[in-house]
């Protein structure tokens, strides 16, 4: 059984994974403060629920996924704390990996080349760029942060954007171009696929400590 846990974005969302079946869970604009309190009892019930359905038996917990951001600080702490403990408690195997590759996995077609925006603080936002490929994604540009000033230039410069729904409504003005804008956010499900993929080509290995993508300020770069 492998599961895996997305917490930097507001919507979080948890995964679990037994063979070829997948469960998901996903939180509707949770408050950063209750990823805490919520995080582990919601992946409690998705395991109870695969207990009462196609699932027979209790599977043993082999390898635990943690979105490593960027993205919210309040959000991965819980997240990347979470996964070490169950990981621990539970002798297996923990992996990191970026949240925004993750999320291009998920949702760029192969050959596809996108950017993902998603909202920091301060008229600030984080940015990446990446290229989906078979079985993996490239990344292009590394996840950092930009002015709102900025936007206009970088998203005429990408075919693709990949933006929450929440952000997409209230985007900058001034983005008018070629652009398609697709919504979509940092997703367990997707999470756990890419993890699964990387280690069936031999591309992932399994850490002890986990390191969150916090992105350095202007002024400390």
């Amino acid at each position: 059984m492998d599961v895996a846990l997305e917490t930097s974005h507001r919507e979080a969302s948890v995964a679990l994974g037994i063979g070829a079946l997948l469960f998901t869970d996903e939180f509707e604009e949770l408050d950063e403060c209750a990823h805490a309190s919520d995080l582990l009892p919601r992946l409690a019930g998705l395991i109870q629920r695969t207990q009462r359905g196609p699932v027979s038996g209790r599977p043993t917990l082999e390898r635990v996924f943690a979105g490593l951001g960027p993205g919210s600080y309040t959000g991965l702490r819980v997240g990347l704390a979470s996964a070490l403990g169950l990981a621990r408690a539970a002798e297996a195997r923990l992996y990191g990996l970026s949240s925004f590759e993750a999320l291009a996995y998920g949702e760029l077609m192969v050959g596809e080349r996108g950017a993902v925006l998603l909202e920091a603080r301060a008229a600030r936002y984080y940015w990446g760029e990446l290229r989906r490929a078979a079985a993996d994604v490239e990344v292009l540009v590394k996840p950092e942060l930009c002015r709102e000033s900025e936007l206009p230039a970088r998203c005429a410069a990408v075919p693709i954007l990949l933006v929450p729904e929440r952000l997409a409504a209230t985007l900058p003005a001034g983005l008018e171009c070629s652009t398609e804008v697709r919504r979509a956010r940092p997703r367990a499900d997707s999470l756990l696929a890419l993890g699964r993929a990387r280690i069936a080509r031999g591309g992932l290995e399994p850490v002890a400590v986990l390191e969150p993508l916090y992105l350095a300020e202007f002024g400390a770069r």
